[in-house]
């Protein structure tokens, strides 16, 4: 289940191969884990910031996006209800589901797919209980099962993204401070950039940001710069200095205390346990 509000829990690695069902709460910070994260809400409404914008998943609408990019549950209905099955960056990649999808998702967009059939809320039923208590030939199957499901998504001719909500009295800031940084995150940043990039005093852009969000502008900055590592490290053969340098870390030793940190494993050994 998704952590409940005020948890400290904040899954900076994959969360692994993993589904489940039940009530979402509201989370008081964002978190972040390197999978691909589906949704699905069986009832109630669900407002998100995710990617850099507040949502909303409509009900009975499947929903894909990239996990590594703080995201966090803000308003929950008194009778929403819903699933969530996480994929890890290393499945993901296998199943090779295009370019333009890809590049969306890992953009920030939360994907859509409100055209699904009125029986799907029962498979994703069945793939929770098959994922939590199947053997591996069951898993194996719910896992190419999933993969049909997406190829599906990406590959429709027509492919939504969920528009932004309403514009409530403090989201336009918080949006254009989380767009900026997602243009800019490769480059070395102060608050005076950003805030004169978005027309506010530096020190009201850190408040309004956190208190919206729950977390620091540089703890988003610092996500965005490990997805894209991240991403670098299980899709590309360039050296660890390299992604280091256009993830926009600055210095070897930087990337690696930080990966470190909070990846909980060093760059190296991320990119040889996904081989």
């Amino acid at each position: 289940m998704k952590p409940r509000a005020g948890s400290a829990k904040d899954g900076r690695k994959s969360l692994g191969f993993r589904a489940g069902l039940g009530t979402p709460y509201p989370m008081r910070v964002s978190h972040a884990h390197g999978d691909l994260e589906l949704n699905f809400v069986f009832s109630g409404k669900l407002r998100y910031f995710m990617g850099g914008r507040f949502v909303e998943i409509p009900r009975r609408t499947l929903a894909a996006f990239w996990a590594a990019l703080p995201h966090q549950t803000l308003d929950v209905s008194a009778d929403a209800n819903f699933m969530w099955i996480n994929i890890p960056l290393v499945t993901l990649l296998r199943w090779n589901l295009g370019s333009p999808f890809m590049s969306k998702i890992f953009a920030g967009e939360l994907m859509l797919d409100p055209e699904g059939p009125a029986w799907e809320a029962e498979v994703l039923k069945r793939w929770l209980s098959e994922m939590n208590e199947g053997d591996a030939k069951t898993l194996r199957t719910v896992e190419l099962e999933l993969e049909a499901r997406l190829r599906r998504l990406a590959f429709q001719p027509a492919q939504r993204t969920a528009a932004r909500l309403p514009e409530r009295k403090n989201c336009k800031p918080v949006e254009d401070i989380a767009a900026y940084l997602a243009q800019h995150f490769r480059e070395e940043l102060t608050i005076g950039d950003i805030g004169k990039a978005v027309g506010l005093h530096p020190n009201y852009a850190m408040t309004i940001f956190r208190r919206e969000c729950g977390i620091p502008i540089w703890q988003y900055l610092t996500r965005l710069r490990l997805s894209h590592a991240q991403l670098m490290l299980l899709s590309t053969d360039e050296t660890v200095l390299a992604i280091a340098l256009d993830s926009g870390f600055g210095s070897l030793a930087r990337f690696y205390a930080t990966f470190k940190k909070e990846c909980g494993m060093s760059p190296g050994e991320y990119r040889q346990r996904a081989q």
